[in-house]
């Protein structure tokens, strides 16, 4: 497993998720670093998430 590097130019999806979410979010061959972010009212863990923004092919149309 590759990981994410400090001093990476990371970028956060929007949002905070609960455990069961990260499933969603998360894609094969992609880096991401999870955060806790606090907890919801009932006590539900809450989790940031970060990735490395995707950089367009070269040659790509834009």
């Amino acid at each position: 497993m590759i990981g994410i590097g400090q001093d990476e130019d990371l970028e956060r999806l929007p949002g905070l998720y609960r455990s069961w979410d990260l499933c969603r979010v998360v894609s094969l061959g992609r880096d991401y670093r999870i955060e806790a972010a606090g907890t919801t009212a009932d006590g539900t863990p809450l989790f940031a998430v970060w990735t490395v923004p995707d950089v367009p092919a070269a040659g790509a149309a834009e």
